[in-house]
């Protein structure tokens, strides 16, 4: 009896110690600071130089595969379903990409391109961690419920225009919803990667199908071959050839 009293007392003060961290929210800063320190704090988000993700798209016999990898030199995705494959290769350093859809072949322009570092810089953090350089501010909105979780919203503001409308539960602080371009996706099934102290969603649902994810690694190595854009008559979906 001595030894589960003692297990409650360090689980509840485990809760206060947890609880103790959260700032009280009275605006939208406090929120997005919560949310932060909910993740892994900030110290090391700042470490995640890059991220590459597997998984599985879709249900079913419909599913496909996923393979992403992301950084702010690096973009690659790689999907891979019954209805349609894609592939797309970037380096933002030389500002040049590529897209595979089904057969076809077309190289992004650099508009489409700055457009894609715009995102890749968001899911990074960056839009958190230093807002102000990312030309970002919040609005805190009247809170919401999302299935069942009483959420605080947030409208993040980017060059002076609505970038995105995220929500973020009241008491855990992850970020369960996001509202963007016309696309709700919201997230769930969190944990911690690998040996990092980071927190992340390996379970996203939206318009475009259910996301679950296997995998998530931080700051590995990105193989520069995937970048080799593949001829125009190629007619292998499979990945690019080796140098």
């Amino acid at each position: 009896m001595k030894n589960l009293i003692i297990v409650f007392i360090l689980f509840f003060t485990a809760l206060t110690i947890n609880a103790q961290d959260f700032k009280p929210v009275k605006t939208a800063k406090d929120v997005i600071d919560n949310y932060i320190t909910a993740i892994g704090g900030s110290d090391a988000l700042k470490e995640v130089e890059s991220i590459s993700m597997k998984g599985r798209i879709g249900e079913g016999d419909e599913s496909g595969t996923l393979d992403i990898y992301y950084s702010s030199k690096y973009v690659y995705m790689d999907i891979n379903m019954k209805q349609f494959t894609m592939l797309q290769a970037i380096d933002m350093v030389k500002k040049k990409g590529w897209m595979k859809f089904g057969k076809m072949v077309k190289d992004l322009k650099e508009e489409e391109i700055m457009k894609n570092k715009k995102r890749i810089d968001g899911s990074m953090f960056g839009k958190y961690l230093d807002p102000a350089a990312n030309n970002i501010t919040f609005e805190l909105l009247q809170n919401e419920d999302v299935n069942g979780t009483d959420c605080y919203v947030i409208d993040i503001i980017q060059d002076s225009l609505s970038s995105s409308t995220e929500y973020f539960d009241s008491k855990t602080f992850n970020k369960v919803k996001e509202n963007k371009g016309g696309m709700t996706s919201t997230f769930s099934d969190f944990k911690k990667v690998g040996s990092t102290d980071v927190i992340m969603p390996y379970r996203i649902t939206s318009q475009t199908g259910d996301v679950t994810i296997a995998e998530i690694k931080f700051n590995s190595k990105f193989d520069k071959k995937l970048l080799k854009r593949p001829k125009d008559e190629d007619t292998d979906d499979s990945k690019l050839e080796e140098k």
